[in-house]
């Protein structure tokens, strides 16, 4: 019976990271196969155009799935027709910049074709759509929907992409591309007529006054943190060609699967502190936070010491460049970080203040690898990435403190920093020396193991609390 009584956060958060193993799998898989069936060219090409699928959902969207966060405290009694309302005014805005974007890519973009554009405009939609759905699962705690959400797109791209190429093998790109797309779609069309039949109006003037108050400023935010997470494989594409942005994007997959299993569960973790704030109810937080980051420094050490065995398994040795695996680690790291901070400066709606720190981080990263990359060639990219990312973490930590101090501990920070330094310096000192390398990062991985069972009392007050 004690089952049934399993903290609500607790479950959903330890299923979506399930979860996202079992939809990062997909991506290691396609990793495994595409790399086999496509030129370094055309998967570099992929790598580029799937950059600008993650930036257009937040320009056809115009971020209105962050306006529920905020909506499930304010507007609790309404909230369907608020989803659905705002849903609604997500397909206006979607189809103005669709044609907007068209019409800029024809006639200025002269070595990207039309269609491509189209696949890119209808692929991101969909995922704003599949985001829209993912957000309001959070609120509600509904972890079988967000199961489906995080399992299903990963799956479905990976399939029909494998049948696409099968039957296009002259043609792989554009045949990766639309096997994508339609795998997106199928899931995104359930999702979309699942909230817009719900009752209320398709139009609400207050509700989307509401929402595009929330959404629009946090607009420069999102393309501020794509410009960060993209603009690496733009930009290695542009100055040293697709077949080094390809290297780049297999080991990118590495550090990534720390990045995804923060965007499964931090989503949870930011919907909890929304509703502590409101009822200024902080008791637990930094508990919360301490065995948060024990999380990651426990993945940063395993992707470490499992990385290179990894990359030889999924890619060919053509992509074999383990230099690149401890910046992605330090550089996903960083992005858990200021996530903590990044959550408190939204729920008091501060977003455009928090547009502007990210933009300036996006600015220096841009220039830093406008210098570097040049020189240096992909792996200036990695590290340019991690210095501006401690950037936004050191700014957001000093706006969040302005609304609200003592949320989070500055100590749990500084040691996972250190961590992260003890971790790097095993891979700059013992690197080419195999067994200590893979030695001392199992200790790390015992000293995180023991820790949690010699406190495993505290942690059981932990989540019973949350």
């Amino acid at each position: 019976m004690k089952n049934r009584n399993v903290n609500p956060m607790v479950k959903s958060s330890v299923i979506y990271i399930l979860a996202t193993g079992l939809g990062e799998a997909m991506s290691f898989l396609g990793i495994i196969v595409f790399t086999r069936l496509m030129s370094k060219a055309d998967y570099g090409n992929y790598s580029t155009y799937y950059a600008f699928v993650a930036l257009f959902p937040i320009l056809l969207g115009v971020n209105l799935y962050y306006s529920l966060n905020n909506a499930y405290i304010d507007k609790t009694n309404k909230i369907k027709e608020f989803r659905k309302s705002v849903l609604f005014l997500s397909t206006c805005t979607a189809i103005f910049m669709s044609v907007l974007i068209m019409t800029v890519g024809i006639f200025f973009v002269k070595n990207v074709r039309w269609y491509v554009i189209l696949f890119s405009l209808c692929h991101s939609y969909c995922f704003f759509i599949i985001n829209y759905t993912i957000y309001s699962a959070n609120m509600e705690n509904d972890y079988k929907k967000k199961l489906w959400l995080l399992i299903l797109p990963n799956t479905m791209q990976f399939i029909l992409s494998l049948l696409f190429i099968l039957a296009i093998p002259s043609h792989t790109f554009i045949a990766r591309v639309v096997g994508s797309v339609i795998g997106v779609w199928t899931i995104a069309a359930v999702c979309y007529f699942g909230i817009i039949r719900s009752q209320g109006k398709l139009f609400c003037q207050d509700d989307w006054h509401y929402a595009l108050c929330i959404s629009v400023p946090s607009i420069l935010m999102s393309v501020s943190n794509h410009l960060l997470q993209q603009c690496d494989k733009i930009m290695i594409t542009n100055i040293w060609g697709a077949e080094e942005t390809a290297v780049y994007s297999v080991i990118y997959y590495l550090g990534y699967s720390m990045i995804a299993v923060n965007i499964a569960i931090g989503p949870v973790r930011q919907a909890w502190i929304f509703k502590k704030i409101s009822q200024n109810n902080l008791g637990q937080a930094k508990c919360l936070q301490k065995y948060y980051l024990m999380i990651f420094m426990f993945l940063a050490a395993a992707i470490m010491l499992f990385g290179r065995i990894a990359l030889n398994i999924i890619a060919p040795p053509a992509y074999w460049k383990y230099e690149y695996i401890l910046p992605f680690v330090i550089s996903a790291c960083m992005m858990v970080l200021y996530a903590f901070y990044t959550e408190i400066v939204l729920f008091y709606k501060k977003n455009m203040i928090l547009s502007l720190t990210i933009l300036l981080g996006a600015i220096i990263n841009v220039v830093l690898n406008a210098v570097f990359i040049p020189k240096l060639g992909a792996i200036a990219a990695c590290y340019t990435t991690v210095i501006s990312y401690f950037l936004i973490f050191l700014l957001t930590g000093i706006i969040s403190d302005h609304y609200k101090k003592g949320v989070y501990s500055k100590k749990y920070f500084v040691i996972f920093l250190i961590w992260i330094g003890i971790i790097a310096m095993i891979d700059y000192f013992f690197h080419s020396v195999l067994i200590g390398y893979y030695g001392l990062y199992s200790i790390l991985l015992v000293v995180i193991i023991y820790y949690t069972i010699r406190h495993r009392e505290e942690l059981k007050v932990v989540i019973k609390s949350t």
